[in-house]
């Protein structure tokens, strides 16, 4: 039985992240992914609203920090919901080659 939300492999959460680097029409994408670093498979830390900003603008969307130390950036996130290890609800399809 689990002892807490990290232990359950099934664990998944929704975040809001920029659709793209550049900002472009302020856009922001909701997906779903598997609550596990894609590094070690450590959890994924707690979300908490961020300011995401690409040199000219500055979108409100979610952050984490990942207790193991691995680095989960929002162009992975967006490739990681390409290859459908995440899923974007509302059927948004994304590039399967993200070069941001």
């Amino acid at each position: 039985m689990p002892t807490n939300q990290h232990d359950d492999p099934t664990d998944r959460r929704t975040v809001r992240i920029p659709g793209s680097q550049d900002h472009a029409g302020h856009h922001l994408i909701t997906v779903t992914l598997p609550w596990v670093c894609p590094a070690c498979g450590g959890p994924r830390g707690e979300i908490t609203p961020a300011i995401s900003y690409d040199g000219s603008r500055r979108l409100g969307c979610d952050a984490w920090t990942n207790p193991c130390g691995h680095l989960d950036t929002y162009a992975a996130i967006r490739l990681e919901t390409a290859i459908g290890r995440a899923s974007a609800p509302g059927g948004q399809q994304l590039p399967l080659v993200d070069r941001t």
